[in-house]
């Protein structure tokens, strides 16, 4: 029964004394792949060792065999297909939980790369999500207050979502152009100038095959492991996903440092499968709370956070809302990244504010997800940052461009 699986994989996870087995996580398929990834970011709840062996399954996934290969893109093409390619080669460049790439050469030389789709995940990923939200619904009807406060059917809501469009690739070519869209019309309010998409093959490219152009760069997450990512770069990751986050509300909703690759100076928004979206009630909340957070003006954070919810709190209710949160960020000032986690704090205090009586609408997740990728960059990159003094920066320039920013 899968319910076994699932409690055991939750078990390995949480399990304080033994690192999960990664090997294991694989062979459950493609859902416990994405649950572990998602857990990959819980440095509010799990050690940053648990954390940091969990995000191999990033980008450190097992690739299919070189037959094995050949014979999926065959069966993915036609032969016609082929004659576009002077070669093809079979050694993976790397391999993720649903796809991997190859590169290759074009008739007329120009490099290229090849992303195919693992193996048809679709059937069985749809049936063990099926499986494991009847098992988080008999446990929520035991346990109501953990639909509250950890949300585990909007998170998994979000990996369901996020996942199947992974699944199709044309969903990579027509997100990418959404983000790109975006990038026209709004870089000459905002500045952009670091930003690049790499050159996608629409007519050699399908549902399960995505050729693009060869990005002769290196990933953010190997320049991290190398220690040489430097810290006014992280911040420009910052600076440019903050755009699409804050201001626009429609951003790349899987940008983890295995998905940005840094060539010449700029960066390269790769795996564009997965977009999300907020509300403006959302979008703008959180800009008005990371604003007030950077200036450490927590009773504004206490208001903004309301502002946030689709359910607010009063009077007594909010009073003691803003005394607990003046008590959870009285040690936060002036601590860098490795004192005081900024994903661990922004956790916390969604928590207090559902615990208080607030209401968040399902959206939260993906722009949370998305701080904790900017967090865990800054503590592997830059761990001796105060992070939000940091920020303050781009503040001016963020409300300055609100007026004028596309969608």
């Amino acid at each position: 029964m899968r319910f076994l699986m699932f409690i055991k994989l939750f078990k390995m996870i949480f399990n304080k004394k033994k690192l999960p087995d990664l090997d294991y996580i694989q062979k459950q398929g493609l859902l416990a792949v994405k649950i572990a990834q998602t857990f990959a970011l819980r440095i509010d709840f799990l050690s940053e060792e648990t954390c940091t062996h969990l995000a191999k399954l990033y980008t450190k996934t097992t690739p299919i065999e070189e037959e094995d290969f050949m014979d999926l893109l065959q069966s993915y093409t036609n032969p016609s297909w082929f004659s576009n390619f002077k070669s093809i080669d079979k050694k993976p460049l790397g391999s993720a939980s649903v796809g991997q790439v190859h590169k290759a050469y074009l008739q007329n030389g120009e490099e290229v790369v090849i992303k195919v789709i693992k193996k048809n995940f679709k059937k069985s990923f749809e049936k063990d999500v099926r499986s494991l939200r009847r098992l988080i619904q008999f446990v929520i009807f035991f346990y109501p207050k953990l639909a509250k406060v950890a949300d585990p059917v909007g998170i998994l809501e979000h990996i369901e979502t996020y996942t199947l469009q992974e699944l199709d690739l044309r969903n990579e070519i027509e997100h990418g152009e959404v983000l790109k869209t975006i990038y026209h019309k709004n870089k000459d309010h905002f500045d952009l100038s670091r930003l690049a998409f790499p050159k996608i093959y629409k007519d050699l490219s399908s549902e399960h095959v995505l050729v693009s152009e060869f990005i002769n760069g290196i990933t953010a997450d190997q320049l991290l492991e190398e220690k040489k990512l430097d810290f006014h770069d992280i911040l420009e990751i910052f600076h440019i996903h903050g755009f699409y986050i804050f201001l626009v509300g429609t951003f790349h909703g899987d940008l983890h440092p295995g998905n940005l690759i840094v060539k010449d100076n700029m960066f390269y928004f790769i795996d564009t499968g997965a977009i999300s979206e907020v509300g403006k009630k959302i979008q703008a909340g959180l800009f008005e709370f990371m604003m007030y957070l950077s200036q450490y003006d927590y009773d504004g954070c206490a208001h903004a956070l309301n502002h946030m919810a689709d359910q607010e709190i009063h009077g007594k209710a909010f009073d003691k809302f803003h005394q607990k949160i003046l008590i959870l960020y009285q040690d936060f000032a002036g601590k860098t990244v490795s004192e005081v986690s900024l994903t661990r704090k922004m956790m916390e205090t969604i928590k207090l504010g559902v615990n208080s009586g607030m209401v968040f609408e399902k959206g939260m997740f993906p722009i949370i997800k998305s701080m904790m990728y900017l967090d865990g960059m800054v503590l592997k990159g830059a761990p001796e940052t105060i992070l939000m003094e940091e920020m303050r920066r781009f503040i001016k320039e963020f409300k300055d461009a609100n007026q004028v920013v596309e969608s």
